[in-house]
């Protein structure tokens, strides 16, 4: 599978799903920024668990070391808000959304959104630590994403959507768009 490819189909949604998120916003302030990440908690919890059902055995050791709610969770104690409670998080909505095709191709797909927002999350967090004058790791450790390792992780990553054979194209990519329609959704709801 051809992460460039799939990366060109995915575009639109994407940058919708980007639209959702203000982060980027040179107004940003600390309520604004609250808000977010409990919306984000939430997609991110939902993620966690439904991957921890759904996750191919080869992939369960990395998956594990991937877990990113906690993160969120911290950073909202550290800047002093709410996290949502269990109740609050879309659980449903994962299972309900399921595209069909081969577990791994759906997996990975969506898998391909969690994991490339870590890419986009350094550059969030230089963002946010210099509006809101955060100090580094302190309230925005769920976009430093894996620190040092997170170049490494993504072409981990990678390499197990590029083992996939092209013919599961479609579906990776159908399971991505829906990833990315439920981060957009839960980004878009309120809380």
């Amino acid at each position: 599978m051809d992460t460039v490819f799939l990366r060109n189909q995915t575009r639109d949604e994407h940058n919708a799903t980007e639209g959702t998120v203000p982060l980027m916003d040179p107004s940003l302030t600390l309520p604004r920024y609250g808000d977010a990440l409990r919306r984000m908690y939430r997609i991110v919890r939902a993620w966690d668990s439904w991957a921890d059902a759904h996750a191919p055995g080869d992939l369960r050791p990395i998956l594990h070391t991937r877990r990113r709610a906690s993160l969120l969770a911290d950073d909202l104690t550290t800047l002093g808000f709410p996290t949502p409670s269990d109740e609050e998080v879309p659980h449903q909505r994962m299972e309900s959304t399921a595209v069909a095709g081969e577990a791994r191709a759906v997996f990975l797909g969506r898998m391909y959104v969690m994991e490339g927002s870590t890419l986009g999350g350094q550059l969030l967090a230089r963002h946010v630590e210099e509006q809101l004058g955060l100090s580094e790791g302190a309230g925005d450790s769920y976009f430093r994403g894996y620190g040092e390792a997170t170049g490494e992780r993504w072409r981990q990553f990678k390499s197990f959507l590029e083992e996939l054979p092209d013919e599961q194209a479609d579906t990776v990519v159908a399971s991505a768009k829906n990833m990315f329609a439920l981060f957009g959704e839960a980004m878009s709801q309120t809380i």
